[in-house]
């Protein structure tokens, strides 16, 4: 096969066709793992987001050149921007809800402790009582 004809045979891979494959494969993959509940709806509506703005940058790629240009930045410098921009938004919000989870966790922990202390000092008071038939 001669290598022009390997170059129409495949169709041509351009950064819009992969936000659009980006941007289905995230939202079909988000759905299937909400259902299955392995993600929580908390974190969904973050990758839902992420999905929509692929789908949008791959079928309006107009609108994100329109966007480097008015930022004055080459169009692959402004889909790095944005590419990197989510990646820090969703990364901060899961640093987030991590310290959070964190801090639940320890508050859990020291209330658990205070029930084992109160347990074992509320049996060492109690003396045994035998049961005579």
């Amino acid at each position: 096969m001669p290598p022009d004809a390997a170059a129409t045979w495949f169709p041509r891979l351009t950064a819009e066709t992969l936000m659009l494959a980006g941007g289905i494969g995230a939202f079909v993959l988000t759905i299937y793992l909400v259902r299955s509940r392995e993600l929580r709806e908390k974190y969904a509506v973050t990758w839902i987001g992420v999905a929509l703005l692929l789908l949008v940058a791959g079928f309006f790629p107009g609108l994100l050149k329109w966007a480097a240009e008015q930022s004055r930045l080459s169009y692959p410098a402004a889909v790095l921007f944005l590419a990197l921009g989510m990646i820090y938004i969703f990364s901060f919000s899961v640093s987030l809800s991590l310290t959070r989870q964190y801090r639940r966790n320890i508050r859990l922990m020291q209330e658990q402790a205070l029930l084992d202390y109160r347990l074992r000092r509320l049996e060492r008071n109690q003396a045994p009582t035998e049961v005579k038939l």
